[in-house]
């Protein structure tokens, strides 16, 4: 284990893959994500874990095994938490998720859990003490998108009325949680319903949500969202161009899953990366899926390489030890066809989306980084 004091901003990311290489001179298992739940009190169209969300959670494991798995990690640097909605339940708050906290606040391990933010604020109280980073997916161009698309894949809906004021909540609550001394961070994904409505959803997550940060990351067709409409390279890097235009530069703002790469021959790609390089409070993230992190499923004990996508598990934490499992998804064929280096420009390549999306017969092993043309 590792105990860090620094604070959470552009200079220091614990969720940022590429420590690992600065610290070990390698990737390492250094982050850790549970999956807590499988229930939610929304169907977003966009919810990467759609499928699984169910109407009452299966028993767990026990938590102890949870903690003494974690305790076999050498170089565990951050934790986090997703479902479903993890703060939903109060029996697996009070089971699973303060246990997990707590356990890493006591030994510096960084902190985030992912929450759509619509419950009573009371709620989130019992968490405070031990979290570091509250993580939000906001892409809601007007409340309107929040009704429909928040909703849009539920049998039986809340009221037009109910739905309103859960979005609301989710401003509301955003703003107190920050002014009680929590980093929230609000992600929007890139894709044909946000693209119209990009300056509207950063104006709202900095000025009336006061999240700290803002993420922005690609949407990929996965699983239970792939029928929705992707953008084209060309209309990605115009939308980012837009943000960097209209953004608050006071904001951290944090880009991720990017399908663009210093290595590229376009012209167009060198010349985003250079403006995003550059750019004051901005950070492009290596995505710690498939390089650092590995997900646990803590009803079934299966280790995948992230809570979505289509890799097979790699094993189980009642057989196996997190780091044994590391090792076995960092000799497949798959990883070892994706974690490319260039230590020049801090890259570490594109993740199993991003590849399978632009980039699936481009061998990025045997291409290298145009250096001067992004770092000036």
């Amino acid at each position: 284990m590792i105990s860090q004091t620094l604070p959470i901003s552009p200079a220091y990311d614990p969720w940022e893959a590429y420590m690992d290489m600065d610290e070990f001179g390698k990737l390492t298992l250094s982050n850790i994500e549970f999956t807590t739940t499988v229930l939610c009190n929304m169907r977003c169209e966009h919810c990467a874990v759609g499928y699984t969300l169910q109407p009452k959670d299966p028993n767990g494991l026990p938590v102890d095994l949870l903690l003494r798995r974690l305790e076999e990690i050498p170089h565990l640097r951050s934790l986090s938490i997703t479902g479903g909605e993890p703060m939903l339940s109060k029996k697996s708050v009070e089971n699973y998720v303060i246990p997990l906290f707590k356990f890493a606040h006591e030994r510096g391990i960084r902190t985030q859990i992912n929450s759509n933010l619509t419950l009573d604020r009371g709620k989130y109280d019992s968490i405070i003490p031990y979290l570091d980073v509250l993580h939000i997916s906001h892409n809601w161009g007007t409340e309107e998108d929040f009704i429909e698309g928040g909703f849009a894949m539920m049998e039986r809906k809340p009221t037009v009325q109910q739905r309103q004021v859960l979005f609301n909540r989710m401003i509301e609550n955003s703003r107190e949680l920050v002014q009680a001394g929590v980093m929230v961070s609000a992600e929007t994904m890139l894709n044909k319903r946000t693209l119209p409505h990009l300056e509207h959803i950063h104006k709202q997550i900095t000025e009336e949500m006061l999240c700290q940060r803002h993420e922005v990351h690609p949407m990929y067709p996965s699983d239970f969202a792939s029928s929705l409409e992707t953008l084209s390279l060309e209309e990605m890097r115009k939308a980012i161009h837009h943000l960097l235009d209209i953004r608050k530069e006071e904001t951290w703002m944090l880009f991720g899953t990017l399908p663009f790469y210093p290595c590229s021959a376009t012209k167009d790609d060198l010349e985003l990366l250079q403006r995003l390089y550059s750019s004051k409070n901005v950070t492009v993230r290596n995505d710690p899926d498939g390089r650092s992190r590995l997900n646990v499923n803590i009803f079934t004990g299966d280790v995948i390489v992230t809570d979505f996508g289509d890799t097979p598990p790699l094993g189980n934490i009642q057989t196996d030890k997190l780091p044994d499992v590391f090792n076995t998804w960092m000799d497949t064929k798959l990883a070892k066809s994706l974690n490319c280096h260039c230590s020049e420009v801090r890259c570490l390549g594109p993740n199993v989306l991003v590849k399978d999306s632009y980039y699936k017969n481009i061998d990025f092993q045997s291409r290298e980084a145009n250096v001067s043309a992004v770092i000036k």
